[in-house]
């Protein structure tokens, strides 16, 4: 097994602690924009129960996991939508659990167009287990105790137009920025809460009966960082089987596979290869995803959903 990235152990050695795991990124983010986007919730016209989770880096010990559990709804009457999401990340000897719930609101512009403006709430607890971290000098009295630290919260919005055929959504998932206090270490900062600004947006384009073709793209822009952005390829044969290709700048190029088992229950694959420096140092990211619509009898579910 590689060794975790040396920085990480050198930081564990000093009287402040900075980390740059910020929101998460997930390969598959059109199975799961609620993450990114509150606007999304309800949007599907049926009740979606979402898993979600990610390995990253793999070989490299203490690399990134990441985790979601997300269920969302439609309120008809009162056209919203409302969600809940259980969050874990992993980093080391990191660990990140957020909660949150998202709300939307519905406005019909055409009779195929509707623009959902959206609220997300939430709290993230930040806690690092010390003791059991490889730190080079273990006999630190600042690796003695684990740090525990306070629950933070946070406020999102969010914004999404879309129709059967396309869909264009921004929003700003964590607007509250906050120092993550190490509790009772002195002088120490977990992490810093920056803004992050996304912009998604996606067509859908029939080539035959048989053949459609979903493009797709994620812009993110980051308080001191050069913006992201993901580039998808979706290919969507008889409805059922997807494959496609993702990139994202200066970072990986990812394969995707997508099954609708049955028109509500959906099973996701990616493989992600490295591009960056760590091309050579792990064995690549690999992230599934699993998600049930539940057709109520009173309503007529879609059949299939591309968005």
């Amino acid at each position: 097994m590689k060794k975790l990235l040396p920085l990480l152990l050198i930081l564990f050695g000093s009287t402040t602690f900075v980390f740059g795991q910020q929101d998460k990124m997930f390969t598959q983010y059109l199975n799961y924009p609620s993450a990114i986007n509150p606007a999304y919730v309800g949007s599907r016209g049926a009740t979606q129960i979402l898993g979600i989770a990610r390995r990253q880096w793999v070989g490299i010990d203490g690399a990134p996991r990441s985790s979601a559990v997300s269920v969302n709804t439609p309120i008809s009457f009162y056209n919203m939508g409302v969600g809940l999401t259980v969050e874990t990340d992993k980093l080391g000897p990191e660990k990140n659990t957020n909660f949150g719930a998202d709300f939307s609101y519905r406005l019909r512009l055409t009779h195929s167009t509707f623009l959902n403006l959206g609220l997300k709430a939430g709290l993230a607890h930040y806690k690092v287990d010390l003791r059991n971290a490889h730190a080079i000098n273990p006999g630190d009295p600042l690796l003695q105790d684990n740090i525990d630290g306070d629950w933070i919260p946070n406020f999102g919005v969010g914004a999404y137009l879309y129709s059967d055929r396309y869909f264009v959504g921004l929003s700003i998932p964590r607007l509250i920025q906050t120092d993550v206090e190490g509790g009772d270490l002195a002088n120490s900062t977990l992490d810093r809460n920056k803004l992050h600004y996304f912009l998604m947006a996606g067509y859908l384009m029939d080539v035959n009966p048989f053949l459609k073709l979903k493009p797709s793209m994620l812009l993110k822009a980051t308080q001191g960082s050069r913006l992201s952005y993901d580039a998808t390829l979706m290919a969507i044969f008889i409805d059922r089987l997807w494959l496609g290709a993702s990139y994202r700048n200066e970072d990986s190029v990812a394969a995707i596979v997508q099954f609708n088992v049955t028109n509500q229950l959906k099973l996701g694959y990616s493989y992600d290869f490295a591009t960056s420096k760590l091309s050579g140092r792990s064995d690549g990211s690999h992230e599934i995803s699993l998600s049930y619509d539940i057709a109520f009898k009173s309503k007529k579910l879609k059949s299939p959903r591309y968005f």
